[in-house]
């Protein structure tokens, strides 16, 4: 089902959804991503029903939803606590949609089976809650928003209270619960791997309004701002000026360092490198003069499978690189390195 928001705005105290529009065509997968703070729950909540926008309309289907009750808009909805009912088993939370749309009792049963099942939950069944793993609980409030059909779901940081296996199992689920059931789904997240993971689809959120929306290569390729740069993982932003102008690429000024970037480009203000795009070299390079910097490393962290690398290469730059690799190269603090950059993972920032 689609869903339209056209200029919605909501006063939530010192705090307000901005003009917010937005198109989720059938099908989509949204993911709104943005800091604490940002509005994506609210504006969740809204969609949902739960708050009536104070200018504005909602759109399902060309339908127009801005007044109708929550339970008359056809949304499955999993909060971020999931929120079970303690005094139900797991069988009995799923099937509490369908209790309250008056649907008999072989079609309740016949559809809490099917679900207990896709989910992997029929082991628990006749548990409570309170006997359930955050995972757990997070798999019985998914499979309870899928049991009324509902077309639409929407999912409050799904993924937040649960341990890494387990988020790595639950995306999986989301993954396959959007291509059998085929819904539309809008994932709330300030995860870029959530995000990036499973959306087709990324709106990135800032103080109550949205900042860019678009497919997921899309964005990477062409954040529109500095807040937006950063949000996608750019970690390495800067003032450019442009110098020279050529056919193919553009030579720009960044603190005194000369770089090339692929594009004719007639202006230049910030640009924006990822810190997985840059290689880290131990001699230096000499296919190139262009996009090659000697640096010191002057800090690492350790992040599990890969590690971040702070070099001060005349400019600070983060490198993120495999740990395998970290540790082959002998890399430490104080160790002279080699940066490279291909000319085309630098992106001029709108």
């Amino acid at each position: 089902m689609k869903i339209e928001l056209e200029n919605i705005r909501k006063n939530w105290g010192s705090f307000a959804l901005k003009n917010i529009n937005l198109s989720i065509a059938d099908g989509d997968y949204l993911v709104l991503l943005g800091p604490t703070g940002a509005g994506k729950t609210l504006l969740l909540e809204t969609i949902m029903g739960f708050y009536t926008p104070d200018e504005g309309r909602i759109f399902i289907d060309e339908r127009d939803v801005t007044d109708v009750p929550p339970e008359k808009r056809e949304i499955g909805y999993v909060p971020q606590n999931s929120l079970l009912f303690p005094h139900m088993t797991v069988s009995q939370n799923i099937a509490f949609g369908l209790k309250m749309q008056n649907k008999d009792k072989a079609l309740r049963d016949n559809t809490v089976n099917e679900l207990l099942d896709f989910m992997g939950l029929k082991q628990i069944a006749h548990h409570f809650p309170v006997k359930l793993s955050g995972g757990e609980k997070q798999k019985v409030a998914l499979a309870r928003a899928l049991a009324t059909n509902s077309k639409i779901v929407l999912l409050d940081e799904p993924l937040a209270s649960v341990d890494a296996e387990t988020t790595k199992q639950l995306r999986d689920e989301l993954k396959r619960i959007r291509q059998e059931h085929c819904k539309t789904v809008i994932h709330v997240t300030h995860s870029l791997i959530e995000g990036f993971g499973l959306a087709n689809k990324i709106a990135l959120m800032k103080a109550g309004e949205i900042v860019q929306v678009g497919e997921t290569t899309e964005l990477l390729a062409k954040p529109k701002n500095e807040f937006a740069a950063r949000l996608l993982g750019y970690e390495n932003v800067f003032k450019a000026k442009l110098l020279q102008k050529r056919s193919d690429f553009s030579v720009i000024e960044v603190e005194n360092l000369q770089l090339k970037i692929s594009g004719s480009l007639d202006s230049v203000g910030l640009v924006a490198v990822r810190p997985e795009d840059i290689t880290i070299e131990l001699s230096c390079p000499n296919d190139s003069h262009f996009n090659v910097l000697e640096g010191r490393i002057v800090d690492y962290t350790d992040l599990g499978p890969i590690v971040m690398v702070s070099i001060k290469a005349g400019l600070p730059l983060k490198v993120v690189m495999a740990k395998n690799s970290f540790i082959e190269k002998g890399l430490e603090n104080g160790k002279i390195v080699w940066l490279k950059f291909n000319a085309n993972i630098i992106k001029k920032i709108e």
